[in-house]
Formats: structure tokens, C-alpha cells, sequence
């Protein structure tokens, strides 16, 4: 797995700790402030414009952006989560030496944006009897690859669109913290 870099997150109490945004602004909640969208659009959201589909995950690799989003996050009184990603997706790479992380699991989510994850989506109402960890994910690379592999089988047996289709990679997630 390639590190791709860091997705700046609101911090919320559920019990989920992926990276699912559906329906809220909690990944990249600056992103559309003037002092940060130019290189939130140009350096981490390239997915939709420049990239092929597959090929770029919208995390960031700049240490210097992601403490202004900090100190702003501070300032601004929001809580935020800064959550490592690694995926099978070369580009961008991170080199997260040094960094304090814990692990959080295994995640099933599109490459950007919104990053809408199966995982959380799905498991709960569609494979209610698989076993997820106290964040909300896989615990393993097995769990997940047996995951995938029961989802591929649901999708060949019921109708289209019954499950969502998209840009989805696999995510090896940490929470980590910036010196």
C-alpha cells in the first residue's frame, strides 16, 4: 500500500471514525475559504478535474497546509480528527515517518470528495452479520478482501443499483497527530 497523505475531519462523537461525509461537511470543512480552496482545488480535490477516475486520492501532502488548517480549525473553535490513508493508489505518496498514529481499520470509500464509504453505507443495513471494530471498520485486511468479495457476489445476484458503484478503493486508516 502507497501512504497517500492526510484528510483533515470534524470531529464527531459517533461511533464511525472512517471517512464517510455523506450529507455533512465534515472532511475538508474549509475547503471553500478563500485562504484555502485554491490549494484544496488544485492540490488534494484533483480527482474530479484532472485525474482519471482511480488514479488520485484526495488527501493531502503538504505539512505546511495542513497546520494552517489547524491553527485555523483552532482558532474557529471546530474540532477536527487529521486521519492517514493508505490505499493501493500511487499517487499522491506521503511520507508519514515520525508522525504518532493509531489505528483505526479498514475502510471501503470513494478516492475523493466526499469520500462515501461502503463500509459505513452498507454494512450496517446489508451485511449486518459481518463484524466491524469499535471505529466503525474492518480490523483486517482479511475481513475486509472477505467483505469485498461477498459484496461483488450480492451485486451479480440482485438487481442494478441495489448497491452503490463508483470510485471505491480500499483505506488503511490511522488517526495521527502533528508535532
Amino acid at each position: 500500500m502507497y501512504c497517500n497523505g492526510i484528510i483533515v475531519r470534524r470531529q464527531s462523537d459517533g461511533k464511525y471514525r472512517g471517512l464517510d461525509s455523506c450529507g455533512a461537511d465534515e472532511n475538508w470543512y474549509l475547503s471553500t475559504e478563500p485562504d484555502f480552496e485554491p490549494f484544496y482545488e488544485e492540490n488534494i480535490e484533483r480527482t474530479y478535474y484532472d485525474m482519471p477516475q482511480g488514479s488520485w486520492v484526495a488527501a493531502c501532502t503538504d505539512m505546511e497546509y495542513i497546520k494552517k488548517y489547524i491553527a485555523e480549525s483552532q482558532k474557529r473553535g471546530i474540532p477536527y480528527r487529521l486521519i492517514l490513508c493508505e490505499t493501493d493508489i500511487p499517487q499522491p505518496q506521503f511520507d508519514a515517518a515520525g508522525l504518532e498514529k493509531t489505528f483505526l481499520g479498514y475502510d471501503y470509500a470513494y478516492t475523493g470528495g466526499d469520500y462515501y464509504s461502503a463500509v459505513y453505507q452498507e454494512v450496517p443495513y446489508v451485511f449486518a452479520h459481518l463484524a466491524l471494530n469499535e471505529n466503525g471498520l474492518f480490523e483486517t485486511e482479511d475481513e475486509m478482501k472477505a467483505y469485498l468479495a461477498e459484496r461483488e457476489e450480492f451485486i451479480k445476484t440482485h438487481p442494478p443499483l441495489t448497491l452503490e458503484v463508483g470510485d471505491f478503493t480500499v483505506y488503511k486508516l490511522w488517526e495521527v497527530k502533528i508535532p
